[in-house]
């Protein structure tokens, strides 16, 4: 006989549930586990990719962190420090404001070193896991793919006698001198340019000023090591004159080796929102992760050396490049990074998926050399100001393959005036679905609903053939006042479920349609309700369209369908009667101007456009709801962003907080198939900004979420790709895991099939022979298989009772 145990962890207790079953299969039963899991990873780990030129050879190495880069050569190292901007707290609710482009000033230093090798030599160290691909720019010959990643960098013989080693920790950059025996370590001096003064504080750090800000150095740790045993040597920065620091180093052992270790870290001058910021995450069949979103840590001026360092970014001052990011089911191992943008600026504002693992990207880009591919529409459509030459944003449409490393087509997609591509979807066919907001008069269109522009800005909705390789339709959707997309959603059969917000007394309704008339009255005040519309397969027609809101403003962000083709739709609510909601804890607040507060909802609509439930949820601050997913049996999972220090938490577990941490916070919220009860809602962030902007669920009802924190005690877990934010901003990636997998233990052919989810790869299997007490389960010394989604494990039959659990160490 076979069986299999089912091991639920929580917050306080162990429960273990064990099923016995005769052959020839088992499959255990699901059932919610409230806090069975939760991993929560912060930013990418500091890695080092050799430079465009000489790749085999590579003369130089670049390396990003938090709101700098870097460019390492064998005789210097040139950092590009930024310092970007965010959309204040109060924009929060606002799902546009808050993606608004951002100022973001730079400064470059340089450090050389005085008196070095000219005959030194640089290579690559510790091989990494997964390739960085630079698809930038509209000549496929300049791309870069494939371009792999070291965990250091080695300069030999920079001095003689004397190595250098440049490694990331906590994404802070740190170097080591090596001396060797006999030589003196007084020969290493370094010398800053691009900074306004050097001094040594009373702790030993080194202080550069950068302007009105600081690039700080750790004391330097010095160490030798001598029969075994390592010995601290004392050690000091000595500033040699204005611009030029040294090394004094205490009395040691000059047969021995000597290691001398500062480390860079960063202060006031990268207090801001910069690096990355993720704005949508997906996964797929096989556990695997994908991020998208913006990047300012995308290009470096090269060509470098020996020329004059240049101050300007690159690749966009403001956000800088669209990126998407896979990791693996763990979400440890970085599998491919790729940026994708021109000139200058550029974001991707929302991700989908296709079965093979080709990603979808769609979002703005204001750069006429955008990489395009079999494009629809190959050139900018806009002409640039006659002040600034800055091209009006257009939306684009890319999908890129299986590495990430090539399009399989990009095109621009907008008119003469702003475009902005807000979310896509994709179906099982690989057509593409793209809704977002437009100001051009010419934005095209083909089997439309809507001819021409109809106020100052409509929604947009267009469908790609797969391939890119045709509009199947393009319209405008929206009435005389602002109608703006942020989310859509697409079902099997071709139709695509568009979500808003408007304020258009006219906006396109269906005669049917749940709600018929702006906040339920008619009357045309600047006030916003959310919109749902479900377009038809070949466009030209609406399933239905109907308005969401009360008597005050509502905005709908974005939307997600279950199996049965019921649309979930969540945002933001100022309205005591929004949709009729069945309200959970609903409290609402005023913020001292007499203006209700933002909740956040979530509404179930029915095939037919109907509420089947509405929920309200938040405390007495703003909340907004910012992206939803459905898992399989129709569970509910919100994020969005809190500014309440009372906002509804059910079941905290993990890294989930009781309490707001700081200003505004993450918040992620699950609710059971009818919207009760709450299966766990909680806080997660530190003491400074949070933000929640995306979410995505498994099979296994496994939520991954992903936004951007400018907090340092973010909470991460063990194993994290980024453990320690160092005071800056990042993209955070974190997975919770609602139920434990289900272990599934067939006969085939003689042998025994054991199998779970690929999506669980941090359980262990165990077995027994014997239940009774003391239990003792041993590990099954067959490695697991990951193949079509799930693990396998094949062992031969035996004539003896043995039981299976999975364990999750």
């Amino acid at each position: 006989m076979i069986g299999a145990l089912r091991q639920y962890r929580t917050a306080n207790v162990l429960l273990s549930l064990f099923l016995l079953a005769a052959f020839p299969a088992l499959a255990v039963p699901s059932s919610p586990a409230v806090s069975a899991g939760f991993a929560s990873r912060a930013g990418w780990p500091l890695f080092f990719e050799p430079g465009p030129s000489g790749r085999n050879a590579p003369t130089n190495f670049l390396a990003r962190g938090p709101n700098f880069q870097l460019v390492v050569a064998p005789a210097e190292v040139n950092f590009l420090l930024r310092r970007p901007e965010l959309a204040p707290a109060a924009d929060s609710v606002r799902r546009d404001r808050s993606l608004e482009l951002r100022s973001a000033p730079a400064r470059a230093v340089r450090i050389s070193f005085p008196g070095a090798n000219p005959q030194a030599t640089i290579s690559g160290a510790e091989p990494m896991e997964g390739k960085v691909n630079y698809l930038l720019g509209n000549d496929p010959a300049r791309w870069r793919t494939q371009v792999p990643m070291f965990a250091n960098v080695r300069i030999h013989s920079l001095y003689p006698g004397v190595d250098l080693l440049y490694y990331g920790n906590h994404r802070q950059l740190e170097y080591d001198f090596t001396v060797s025996p006999g030589t003196d370590p007084g020969t290493i001096s370094l010398l800053f340019q691009g900074v306004d003064g050097l001094s040594v504080n009373p702790a030993g750090e080194l202080i550069v000023r950068v302007g009105q800000a600081e690039l700080r150095q750790h004391p330097p740790v010095v160490y030798q090591f001598a029969k075994g045993r390592r010995q601290d040597i004392a050690g000091r920065y000595q500033i040699k004159d204005p611009r030029t620091v040294s090394f004094a180093v205490g009395s040691y052992d000059r047969d021995v080796p000597l290691i001398i270790d500062p480390v860079f870290s960063y202060a006031s001058f990268f207090g801001g929102n910069g690096g990355d910021t993720g704005l949508a995450v997906k996964v797929d069949a096989s556990g695997s992760v994908y991020l998208a979103g913006e990047t300012l840590s995308t290009q470096f001026p090269w060509g470098i050396v020996g020329a004059p360092f240049q101050s300007q970014f690159k690749g966009g001052s403001v956000t800088g490049d669209a990126f998407v990011a896979k990791l693996d089911n763990t979400g440890s191992h970085l599998l491919y990074f790729t940026y994708l943008g021109g000139s200058t600026d550029d974001g991707a504002y929302d991700l989908a998926i296709d079965s093979v693992g080709h990603a979808f990207l769609t979002g703005f880009t204001v750069s006429p050399d955008f990489p395009t591919v079999n494009a629809l529409f190959s050139q900018i459509s806009g002409s640039p100001d006659a002040t600034f030459h800055v091209y009006p944003t257009d939306a684009f449409v890319a999908e890129l393959s299986t590495n990430g490393s090539a399009l399989i087509y990009s095109t621009y997609l907008g008119g003469t005036d702003r475009d902005v591509g807000s979310a896509i979807a994709v179906d099982p066919a690989g057509y593409a679905y793209v809704a977002g907001l437009t100001y051009s008069t010419n934005f095209p269109v083909l089997n439309e609903v809507q001819s021409s522009l109809s106020g100052n800005d409509d929604a947009f909705v267009a469908k790609l053939a797969p391939g890119g390789a045709s509009l199947v339709y393009s319209t405008y959707l929206g009435g005389t006042s602002i109608d703006e997309a942020e989310g859509i959603a697409a079902d099997p059969d071709g139709f695509a479920y568009v979500a808003g917000y408007t304020a258009s007394i006219d906006f396109p309704i269906t005669p049917n349609a749940y709600q018929t008339n702006l906040n339920g009255n008619g009357i045309a005040i600047t006030v916003f309700d959310a919109f749902v519309t479900k377009m038809g397969p070949q466009g030209g027609a609406l399933a239905y369209s109907t308005y969401l809101g009360g008597q005050e403003n509502d905005y709908g962000y974005r939307i997600a369908l279950d199996s049965s083709r019921n649309a979930y739709l969540t945002g933001a609510t100022q309205s005591t009667n929004f949709g009729h909601a069945d309200v959970f804890n609903l409290t609402l607040g005023e913020d001292g101007t007499n203006a209700i507060n933002f909740d956040a909802f979530l509404t179930k609509l029915d095939t037919n456009g109907i509420p089947a439930y509405s929920a309200q949820f938040g405390g007495t601050a703003n909340d907004a709801g910012w992206d939803v997913a459905v898992d399989p049996s129709g569970r509910a999972f919100v994020i969005g962003i809190t500014l309440s220090t009372n906002f509804p938490v059910r079941q905290p577990f993990d890294l989930f907080r009781s309490t707001n941490s700081g200003l505004n916070d993450v918040f992620v919220i699950a609710f059971d198939t009818n919207a009760a009860p709450v299966l766990y809602s909680g806080y997660l962030g530190g003491s400074a900004n949070d933000y929640g902007y995306a979410i995505a669920v498994d099979a296994e009802a496994s939520a991954y979420i992903s936004g951007m924190t400018l907090s340092s005690d973010f909470p991460t877990s063990a194993g994290a790709l980024g453990t320690n934010l160092d005071g800056t901003s990042d993209a955070f990636l974190a997975k919770i895991r609602l139920q434990n997998p289900t272990l599934i233990v067939i006969i085939v052919n003689g042998t025994i099939q054991i199998s779970w989810p690929a999506t669980a790869p941090d359980f262990m299997l165990q077995s027994t022979s014997d239940l009774s007490p003391p239990q003792v389960w041993t590990n099954v010394p067959q490695a697991p298989v990951l193949t079509g989604g799930g693990y396998l494990v094949t062992l031969p039959t035996t004539g003896s009772t043995t039981l299976f659990r999975l364990h999750r160490p």
